[in-house]
């Protein structure tokens, strides 16, 4: 059972296709907030997978974010395998590179899109990092052997579902140990 978890209250990265993103950022949440998320949830029911995709965007929480994971895969903290804990991203590639030298845990980005300019329509953050930089962020993450990277995509009807789109998303992800994830 997998349980989606928040990092913040709203979020800054205003990606057109989540309602999240109109609202704006209020605040970060603390280290002891998104553990609590946790706990409270395993309280009533078995959780066996984490993903750090509820509201908000973890990277640009990375303190607290990274502090949460080590928390949840520690031996004396909740004990969940680090293969079962993932950080989904937009795309923040310094973040993603920093989160690889703090903690072991997966990681999942959310792509949406196969061109930089198709991208930057739906997710603003491209414009900062664009999708070249982001793949070579996600080819540097350390993996250990068995684990792939994520990448979630959002299939919106006639912006990025075509059979070009899938063609691209192939040769996009040619090489790389990859799951996608469409949504």
């Amino acid at each position: 059972l997998t349980l989606c978890i928040s990092s913040q209250v709203g979020c800054a990265m205003a990606c057109s296709f989540c309602l999240t993103g109109t609202q704006g950022l209020d605040r970060h949440l603390e280290t002891y907030e998104i553990v609590a998320q946790v706990h409270e949830i395993r309280r009533e029911m078995t959780v066996t997978n984490i993903v750090f995709m509820g509201m908000g965007e973890p990277l640009h929480n990375l303190d607290r974010v990274a502090r949460a994971c080590q928390i949840l895969i520690d031996q004396d903290g909740m004990n969940f395998s680090k293969r079962k804990v993932t950080v989904s991203t937009s795309g923040l590639v310094p973040a993603i590179e920093e989160l690889g030298k703090r903690v072991d845990v997966s990681l999942a980005v959310s792509l949406n899109a196969t061109t930089d300019e198709q991208r930057s329509r739906i997710m603003p953050v491209n414009r900062r990092w664009g999708i070249e930089s982001l793949l070579e962020a996600c080819r540097n993450f350390p993996l250990g052997s068995h684990r792939r990277v994520t990448f979630e995509y959002v299939l919106l009807k006639d912006f990025n579902d075509s059979l070009e789109d899938a063609a691209r998303l192939a040769r996009l992800m040619h090489g790389m140990r990859v799951k996608i994830n469409l949504i």
